[in-house]
This record gives C-alpha cells, sequence and structure tokens, in this order.
C-alpha cells in the first residue's frame, strides 16, 4: 500500500516533514484544511482530520495482526502532515520499541493499543474543533473493517469468516454494531463484500467533493446499484 508509510524514528527518509505528537499533527492539519477547503465548514474539518491521523497506524495494527502474525507497538507513534496537501504522508514509532520481542497475533491486545491511540487522537483534534466521539468511533469501526477486506485476497477468508471477524474485531474496540459489510452482486453474478459505513466522511461539503458509493446517507438500494455498475466498470 503506497500510502500506508511508517518508518522507524531513525530511518525517516530525508525530505520527509518532521513527525509531530498527536496534539500538534491535529492542529496543523485542521489549520491545514481550513486553508484548502474554507467553505466545508467545521464538521468537514474535524472528522477530515480524525480520519486522516487514525487510518495509518489502524490499518497497520490490523494488517500486523490478520497478515503478519504479530502487534504493531504504538507507543510513541508520532504523524508526518504535509500541509500543502491537508493530508498525512507518514507516521513514524521510536525504533527502541521494535527492540523487545513483539507479542504473537493478539487481536485483543492490538485493539486495547487502539482505543488507547483513539481517546488521545480524540482529545487533540477536540482541541481544535467540536467532533462528536459517535461519529469518531464509528469512523475507526469503518476503517478496521475496511483494513480487512484489504487483507482478504492474502486471507482468502469466506464472507460468513469475514463477518465473523469483523465483529470480533468491533467487539474489542467496544464499537459494536458501529460499521459492517454489505453484500452485493457483481455483473458477472458474484457476491461481494463492502463497507456498510458508519459514518459519512462529508466530502460533498468541500467544493469538488461527493457521496461516496457506500455513503450512508444514500439509500441501500443505490448503494448496491452504485457498487454494481462500479464493478461493471472495473471488469470492462
Amino acid at each position: 500500500m503506497p500510502s500506508l508509510r511508517g518508518h522507524c524514528e531513525v530511518d525517516v527518509p530525508r525530505g520527509d516533514p518532521p513527525a509531530l505528537a498527536a496534539a500538534p499533527a491535529a492542529e496543523r492539519l485542521v489549520a491545514a484544511l481550513r486553508a484548502r477547503d474554507p467553505d466545508a465548514g467545521r464538521a468537514y474539518w474535524a472528522l477530515r482530520a480524525w480520519a486522516r491521523l487514525v487510518w495509518q497506524p489502524t490499518y497497520a495494527s490490523v494488517l500486523g495482526v490478520e497478515l503478519a502474525g504479530g502487534v504493531v507497538p504504538l507507543d510513541g507513534l508520532r504523524w508526518q502532515v504535509d500541509a500543502d496537501e491537508a493530508d498525512v504522508s507518514g507516521f513514524t514509532l521510536p525504533a527502541s520499541r521494535f527492540a523487545r520481542p513483539l507479542p504473537g497475533p493478539d487481536r485483543a491486545l492490538a485493539a486495547t493499543q487502539l482505543r488507547t491511540l483513539a481517546a488521545t487522537l480524540l482529545a487533540s483534534v477536540q482541541t481544535q474543533l467540536p467532533l462528536h466521539p459517535k461519529a469518531a468511533r464509528r469512523l475507526l469501526a469503518d476503517c478496521v473493517l475496511a483494513a480487512l477486506l484489504r487483507a482478504r485476497p492474502l486471507t482468502r477468508l469466506t464472507d460468513e469468516a469475514m463477518r465473523a471477524l469483523g465483529a470480533e474485531w468491533l467487539a474489542l474496540l467496544e464499537a459494536t454494531g458501529d460499521s459492517g459489510y454489505l453484500a452485493y452482486d457483481t455483473a458477472t453474478g458474484d457476491s461481494r463484500l463492502a463497507l456498510d459505513r458508519g459514518v459519512c466522511c462529508l466530502d460533498d461539503r468541500r467544493a469538488g467533493g461527493e457521496l461516496c458509493n457506500t455513503c450512508p446517507r444514500l439509500s441501500r438500494a443505490e448503494r448496491l446499484r452504485r457498487l454494481g455498475a462500479t464493478d461493471l466498470r472495473n471488469s470492462a
């Protein structure tokens, strides 16, 4: 995943932006979002900042457990914020955290780390803008289930197993029911899974933004129609 850029702090490539702790990273990112999308509004800036800060450590944690059989240590995590792009370009972790043997494939430990990280990030974003904890929790749940979907070509889990694994992760995150999977039919008649998102990212509030194909603000029928059409285009 080219956009999932993690480094040990002693190996950060030269030219990368300096890594920031949660509070200054949130402040810098919110300021950049305000400048880039001045008309999008406070709700968009807050949710977008939260999403960009939380997705990389979430993916790293989920993929670490499900694909590498270990828990990525999140203590001391810092973010590289690209103010020009109003985005997070990567993250760093202290190299010393990898000096000790990592635990085995422990979803409970990884989920506990994510809950701790999420609490820190939520407080950091809330110092800049209002952000409802339920919206933040649902977006985190969406992110976890998206990471599991991303790993599926390698895990080769059935739909039933995917639903069960997703439910296990959400239970460990105390986010049961905050996200899910939606089955849809492809143009060739196959059944696939997509995210049944728990929260809208509000992308349509910025200039040039739009509702994504799995936006919860769309009717279920419209989401199924869009997903099938997207799959048809991809198979052409």
